[in-house]
């Protein structure tokens, strides 16, 4: 009898089949954190502290005309029909260097907000913009922007993944990926300066 419950005791101390795929973190630069793993896809996070309101980051995201100061090998980016304060849909074009094609992707942006926070969740929009064979069609987008107010600033954090479509090869992908998150975050200590996207702190409530 104490055998079989030492058995089941170490039947559950086992680590479960299904259990949440480990992050690998990698060095924090700049005080940005990043980190990815596989779920099977390629799936990244980061975090860094900002100066200003989480309002700034808003008005950034949606300013199509921004897209190549802050998001790597982006071509261009517009607004689409229907698009509205609080639910947007944009169409995005990247550039490529041989053999790599170039890749386009349409996105929706949903916000929310709860007390100090807003959450900018943002699913793929393929199915809006006929594809076109000059571009191969970034699928399966899935990430969460969370902007968490605090003194003197707010905490971004960002986690996605996507499909970025063709036969790249798996390191490649990661190396770009996270190559471009990190250079995402390091430009938006500056843009997040810009005149253009100041807004007045909400009164903090505690």
């Amino acid at each position: 009898m104490h055998f079989l419950f030492a058995v089941v005791l170490w039947l559950l101390a086992q680590p479960s089949a299904s259990a949440e795929p480990v992050w690998t973190s990698l060095k924090t630069k700049a005080g940005i954190s990043l980190s990815y793993r596989y779920t099977p896809e390629l799936e990244v996070k980061a975090s860094a502290f900002y100066s200003g309101t989480p309002e700034s980051f808003l008005l950034l995201l949606k300013d199509t005309k921004s897209v190549q100061r802050w998001l790597k090998q982006s071509e261009d980016a517009r607004l689409l029909d229907g698009s509205t304060e609080h639910h947007w849909k944009v169409y995005t074009r990247f550039t490529s260097v041989w053999p790599v094609r170039p890749r386009d992707m349409v996105t929706c942006a949903d916000v929310s907000r709860e007390e100090s926070k807003i959450e900018i969740k943002i699913s793929d929009c393929s199915y809006i913009v006929p594809e076109t064979k000059n571009y191969v069609r970034i699928r399966d987008v899935k990430a969460v922007w969370t902007l968490t107010a605090r003194d003197q600033g707010f905490i971004m954090q960002y986690q996605g993944s996507a499909n970025p479509g063709g036969e790249l090869p798996k390191w490649l992908v990661q190396q770009l990926t996270i190559s471009s998150l990190r250079s995402s975050y390091v430009a938006f200590k500056t843009e997040l300066k810009r005149p253009l996207y100041q807004v007045k702190a909400p009164q903090a409530t505690h």
